[in-house]
């Protein structure tokens, strides 16, 4: 008779071996030993070499900051057809407004969150073309984007663009060293007007 003091024994629990580590045989089985160094990578010490640099307005969708104390005041032509701004050199100035459509802006540098840079063309109002919201809101973003990111949108019951700052706490923007003057010669290069026998005036003229 087994005594009241007595418990019965408890069988162990059957020790179950541990599974076997995945066996990894790619190249990528130690990813310590395939690390490299940004020098290595020839990341380190780069600088980007700036050779195109558009001629717009920052786009919908896009967050951007102006660099302060840069801007230039001058005339352009648009070609809306081919999507092109060109500049025009004080000499051609009186031919074009003869013959075209021209328009007063303060040139911009900007910079969108993916580091893209562009010139902003912002128009003025003149004597043939009064103020309008759609100026005076795309100055007001341009001005608020000198201290915020900020981002536009086209609003047509508005008749301007209304402007939204971002609401993360972003970085401010990396600018290049390059002076704003050598910005407008890669902005413009090939988009000159400064004769009477560019293609543009050609082409507006009936020559060709």
């Amino acid at each position: 008779m087994m005594s009241t003091f007595e418990q019965p024994t408890k069988l162990a629990a059957p020790i179950e071996a541990p599974a076997p580590a995945p066996h990894v045989s790619g190249i990528f089985h130690d990813l310590e030993a395939l690390k490299i160094q940004q020098h290595e990578a020839g990341l380190a010490g780069s600088t980007e070499v700036l050779t195109r640099i558009p001629v717009r307005k920052p786009q919908r969708d896009e967050y951007f900051r102006v660099r302060p104390g840069d801007e230039f005041t001058t005339v352009l032509y648009e070609d809306r057809t081919a999507r092109v701004n060109y500049f025009i050199t004080p000499a051609m100035l009186p031919l074009l407004r003869a013959v075209s459509n021209v328009s007063v802006v303060t040139l911009v540098p900007f910079i969108t969150r993916q580091k893209m840079l562009g010139i902003f063309p912002l128009k003025l109002a003149t004597d043939a073309i009064g103020d309008n919201g759609w100026q005076t809101t795309a100055m007001a973003a341009a001005q608020l984007a000198k201290t915020k990111w900020v981002r536009m949108q086209a609003d047509m019951a508005l008749s301007g663009y209304r402007i939204f700052s971002a609401e993360g706490q972003l970085s401010e923007p990396e600018w290049p060293d390059t002076p704003f003057n050598e910005l407008l010669d890669i902005a413009f290069k090939d988009h000159v007007i400064s004769s009477q026998d560019h293609p543009v005036l050609n082409r507006i003229m009936g020559r060709i």
